[in-house]
């Protein structure tokens, strides 16, 4: 009889919700729409917070900008993702602070210690800040980001390996629902229409640099769910994913993405060949002697490239080298020196995290302008993930981003000598060539400040430093036998 009671209260209930909630929408008031999303988010928070970790992975692609749900808003977050992160830090702290657990592994792991000194730096540099609001906000975001995708994500993967294929499948199906919108909205205006890729992302990127970025970290993941499947059904699903991704990124028509794919192919041809590291960094030593010795003759012909970005595919790859008449590579040059200057003038502290955008326009020079410049400096970020902290936070927190991408791939790469089972090392492989996507992404833009790209930055972070303390606890219970 009670059951039968609170049905029909909750029944009831609803009703009222959902009449006051049309009459609302008819008035032009939709906040209350995201009350039940609310309610679903605090029941998942409480009662299932793994399903809950793999929704949210799921719909960091697909999050989109609160403002365009609620115009006019004085404040701005992507929505529904931040939120939750939120509500799952929250929930992580005090379980632990109520368990008193913390995962003491990480203590001794070189990639937790190089992200403690990153963090810890930025908190320093928040207090000479020249905009202490903005920065206390970027450190917050960089927290939850790292707190749920790198540390929950080792918890869960740590307590079972099969999180880590859950991870990686939600994340393609948002992102394959994300391109199909992005490639049906592109096709209206013509899929070999360069322009209309720039915002056919839209709501759900900024821009095609973030959405090409995204995807360099998709298409690796989508050719391992291949050659792991054991079933056909997930083979030909898989495959066809990775293909699918593949056109997506070439209509994507974001020239920084295909070069990041190219070097990580590269890096995957070293893998697949077993080429001694020792080999590579002796070709890289020659490379860049090579280039530093020709620099004079590189740039004179770069400068005569006076293609520029447009629906050609070629002529769009041939503009990637042109300093001369390319408006948007003419634009990062100017962001990059401008990001140096204001290095220059803080090196230690910087100006405070994430104030580039509303700091560099007195850093612009004059004859690096270029027609898309603005003398109010409106434009956004440095492009450029190193050289954006180190004018932002100084030295020491750049040295810690380079220190966590060396520890990671260095982790990796020990690996892949160690590990037998050619599913794990598949999955290794797979981190590492994501993860060099963004590592030269990183030279030309930068998008750690949008879930869509941290999720597979730090989520790949987190599942090479599982494996990695998943391998020294198995081999210390090995010890312990044979003892």
């Amino acid at each position: 009889m009670k059951l039968k009671h609170d049905i029909w209260f909750v029944a009831v209930l609803s009703l009222l919700f959902i009449a006051a909630n049309a009459f609302l929408v008819y008035k032009g008031f939709s906040a209350f729409s995201v009350i039940p999303l609310l309610l679903l988010i605090g029941f998942w928070v409480f009662f299932a917070p793994e399903k809950l970790f793999f929704a949210l992975v799921l719909l960091a692609p697909l999050s989109i900008p609160l403002r365009r749900l609620v115009p006019g808003l004085p404040f701005d977050f992507w929505f529904p993702t931040e939120p939750i992160l939120v509500f799952l830090l929250l929930m992580l702290i005090m379980k632990s602070i109520r368990d008193r657990y913390f995962h003491y592994e990480l203590l001794n792991h070189p990639v937790f210690l190089a992200i403690i000194l990153y963090l810890g730096w930025i908190v320093i540099a928040i207090v000479p800040s020249e905009m202490i609001v903005v920065s206390i906000k970027y450190f917050l975001v960089r927290f939850w980001f790292i707190g749920i995708f790198f540390y929950l994500s080792v918890l869960l993967f740590r307590k079972d390996l099969r999180n880590i294929n859950r991870f990686l499948w939600v994340f393609t199906i948002g992102m394959a629902v994300v391109s199909m919108l992005t490639i049906i909205k592109h096709s209206g205006s013509g899929l070999l229409n360069q322009r209309a890729a720039h915002s056919a992302c839209g709501p759900f990127f900024i821009d095609h640099t973030s959405y090409g970025a995204a995807l360099a970290f998709t298409i690796p993941i989508a050719i391992y769910l291949f050659t792991s499947a054991k079933s056909s059904i997930v083979k030909y699903l898989s495959l066809g994913l990775s293909v699918y991704f593949i056109l997506a990124i070439i209509l994507s028509y974001s020239r920084a993405a295909w070069v990041s794919l190219i070097f990580a192919a590269g890096v995957w041809l070293l893998i697949l060949f077993k080429i001694r590291f020792r080999t590579v960094l002796v070709t890289l030593f020659i490379l860049f002697a090579t280039f530093f010795t020709f620099q004079d003759e590189i740039k004179w012909r770069m400068e005569r490239n006076t293609t520029d970005s447009s629906g050609d595919l070629m002529e769009h790859v041939s503009s990637i080298f042109n300093i001369s008449t390319d408006a948007s590579n003419l634009e990062r040059i100017n962001r990059w020196y401008a990001a140096i200057d204001m290095f220059k003038e803080r090196p230690l502290f910087g100006w405070g995290p994430g104030t580039y955008q509303f700091l560099y326009a007195p850093f612009q020079r004059s004859y690096l302008k270029t027609i898309i410049s603005t003398n109010f400096g409106t434009l956004g970020n440095a492009h450029s993930e190193y050289l954006g902290l180190m004018s932002e936070a100084g030295i020491v927190a750049a040295i810690g981003y380079m220190l966590i991408i060396i520890f990671t791939l260095t982790c990796g790469f020990k690996l892949l000598r160690t590990l037998t089972e050619p599913q794990h090392r598949g999955l290794i492989i797979t981190c590492l060539v994501g993860l060099i996507t963004y590592v030269i992404h990183g030279f030309l833009n930068n998008f750690l400040d949008s879930d869509k790209i941290a999720a597979p930055f730090w989520g790949f972070t987190a599942i090479i430093v599982a494996m990695d303390l998943y391998r020294k606890s198995n081999l210390s219970a090995e010890v312990g036998k044979n003892e």
